[in-house]
Parts: C-alpha cells; sequence; structure tokens
C-alpha cells in the first residue's frame, strides 16, 4: 500500500469476508438482477475510531438518507499512476459520532469519528455492523457507480478473506 494511504479502521475486513460487500455490481435483486453497491463495507462493531486515510480536508459533514451520519475527506492521491495527484473523496458513512468539522485541515491517521448504525445500517444484527466506505471522484457521487471507484484502487488490497490494517489484536 502506499504510504500516503492508511486504513480507516484498525481492523480492516470485509463484511462477512463476503464479495457482496466489496464494490461494483454485487448485489442482486430479489428477481436476480444485479445491483451495485457503491463502496466496501468494514466489519465494525458501534463506537470504534475511524481515521482519515491520508492527509486532507474535511469536505461535508451531514446527517441524513440511506448513508445516516457521514464525513466526507478531501485529499490528493495519485490513482491512476500518471503522476499528478488526484483530487479524490473518501465517504465514512453509517457514523454514531463525528469528531471533526467541515473545513478542518486533518493529518492521515488522525482519529475522525466512531463508527455506528445511522441511515439504512440501523438496527442491523452485530454481526453485520459496518462501516461503509466510499471513493469517490465528487464529494456528492449520486446514486449508482457513477463517481465512484473501488477502494482497491487506492488500497492494493482487498481485505476480503483476512483483516489487513494496524491491527489490534
Amino acid at each position: 500500500m502506499n504510504e500516503a494511504i492508511t486504513w480507516p479502521l484498525v481492523r480492516n475486513r470485509i463484511r462477512r469476508g463476503m464479495n457482496n460487500h466489496t464494490f461494483g455490481m454485487v448485489r442482486r435483486n430479489a428477481d436476480g438482477s444485479r445491483r451495485p453497491h457503491q463502496g466496501w463495507d468494514f466489519e465494525a462493531d458501534i463506537g470504534e475510531t475511524c481515521f482519515a486515510i491520508a492527509d486532507g480536508t474535511i469536505e461535508l459533514v451531514r446527517n441524513g438518507g440511506a448513508y445516516g451520519r457521514q464525513i466526507i475527506l478531501r485529499f490528493a492521491f495519485d490513482f491512476d499512476g500518471d503522476g499528478d495527484a488526484d483530487t479524490l473523496f473518501a465517504a465514512y458513512c453509517h457514523l454514531s459520532r463525528v469528531d471533526v468539522a467541515q473545513g478542518q485541515k486533518v493529518r492521515k491517521g488522525q482519529p475522525i469519528g466512531l463508527t455506528g448504525d445511522s441511515g439504512n445500517a440501523r438496527g442491523m444484527a452485530p454481526a453485520d455492523r459496518h462501516l461503509h466506505f466510499e471513493i469517490r471522484t465528487k464529494a456528492i457521487a449520486g446514486r449508482g457507480l457513477a463517481n465512484r471507484f473501488s477502494p482497491l484502487a487506492v488500497f492494493g488490497e482487498c481485505p476480503l478473506a483476512r483483516p489487513v490494517g494496524r491491527m489490534a489484536a
């Protein structure tokens, strides 16, 4: 992984180790047709610390809709390897607490909030509690996969089978 980036949680693993909690057309409707999932769902109990994945600025803090309480971090990262840093946005969703303010500068690894069960994550079973995390090209990305790409492009690996990051234990 690029040293300019860190993981958003101490322990980072895709929820239940299942592909349908990763990015892309990985979910299914009742009729079997595919539907998108816009980010990665990291397993997380309510109240786990979320960290800034890079140096940047808090672009937006809001509460509402399916994402619930959210933090949007603006940061620079050359994800396409062309030598120029691109402006990207990391979205942290379903939070229980926000510890930063819009416009605030943050450093990589700085605590910014706590995981929770806000938005459409409210009332989930303990095994399904999670941090919904997205990488975007716009702060407000809209519906579907537009203006988003897989966090794999930033992290370089997908923690599907085993947890990664700054492991607590």
